[in-house]
């Protein structure tokens, strides 16, 4: 059965699916995190931390066990380390989340206490560590900039060109903030960008990447010569992330329609509280998270909990 007639069930966002979508979180890892594709995670390394001049990169152990019973464990999308010992974690997040900055933060601490356990005679020297967090949103959480690539460090609050530490960073990847046109790409890197903005309505590879590693990058995300098991498991992926940004969507409009009709209603601050309580209540019930409840509704977490 040919894979048109198998998929001709699924909603017209994949219908006619030429290559996959690389911000799926699914896509990103099956590609720059399988073994004989390090030279395609080079080149992503590469472009994110050009001054770094990295050669080589070697995938690591993606999964960290906390140290405590209950704790919770971190699962990277990509964890690598480059020719002279820096340990690299990069992450894709499609849909939004506020607290992406805290995830990061999260996941930073267990490079930190791995390096400690490896019982090295120089005890608390680090190697550096970078976290790399790629995003199809806009980071609300910073001060608003132009900037494509934004890198953070721990330093003085007193005066901000004084690093306390040279060894933890933390690096975001904004992807709407880049805006260039086929014609307007120049060097790899930007290609590399485009694609992830682009490569999921993508038809054909552009003519310009042929004879770059881009070549490799779009073969392996065609669709069609994917094994059947591979594409039933990009699907699944896909359709629950539109799950997910549906439910959102329809949240929204839930929490709007709520709140006018409380407003018109009882007209009172009352009214509009609890008609907020009912709607974070409904998505609650419908398995939301706590942070996209109080993102959408402006209710606390604490008030979100009780419900």
């Amino acid at each position: 059965m040919e894979n048109n007639t198998l998929f001709a069930h699924l909603p017209q966002e994949m219908q006619g699916i030429v290559f996959i979508d690389l911000r799926i979180d699914y896509a990103f890892k099956l590609v720059f995190g399988t073994r004989g594709n390090e030279d395609l995670l080079l080149e992503l390394v590469r472009a994110v931390l050009p001054e770094k001049n990295i050669t080589r990169v070697t995938l690591s152990n993606q999964e960290n066990v906390g140290l405590r019973p209950g704790a919770r464990r971190s699962i990277y999308d990509i964890a690598c380390t480059t020719e002279s010992g820096e340990f690299l974690s990069i992450e894709m997040q499609y849909r939004y989340q506020d607290d992406f900055d805290d995830r990061m933060l999260f996941y930073s601490s267990f490079p930190i206490m791995n390096s400690l356990l490896r019982g090295r005679n120089d005890s608390y020297k680090l190697s550096p560590i970078y976290l790399i967090g790629i995003t199809n949103f806009i980071n609300t959480n910073v001060p608003d900039n132009p900037q494509l690539i934004n890198h953070y460090s721990v330093r003085s609050d007193d005066y901000n060109e004084v690093l306390f530490s040279k060894k933890v960073h933390y690096v975001t990847v904004e992807l709407p903030k880049f805006s260039k046109s086929l014609d307007e790409l120049s060097t790899v890197s930007e290609m590399l960008f485009y694609t992830f903005n682009n490569m999921g309505q993508l038809k054909t590879m552009p003519e310009k990447f042929k004879g770059t590693i881009l070549e490799k990058l779009y073969n392996l995300c065609r669709f069609a010569a994917m094994g059947i098991n591979l594409q039933m498991d990009y699907i699944r992926e896909f359709m629950a992330d539109l799950d997910a940004r549906s439910q959102l969507r329809s949240a929204r409009e839930l929490a709007t329609s709520e709140g006018r009709a409380e407003g018109r209603a009882e007209g009172r601050a009352e009214g509009r509280a609890e008609g907020k309580a009912e709607v974070a209540a409904t998505m609650k019930a419908r398995g939301m998270s706590v942070s996209e409840i109080a993102d959408i509704t402006g209710l606390s977490s604490e008030q979100i909990s009780e419900l």
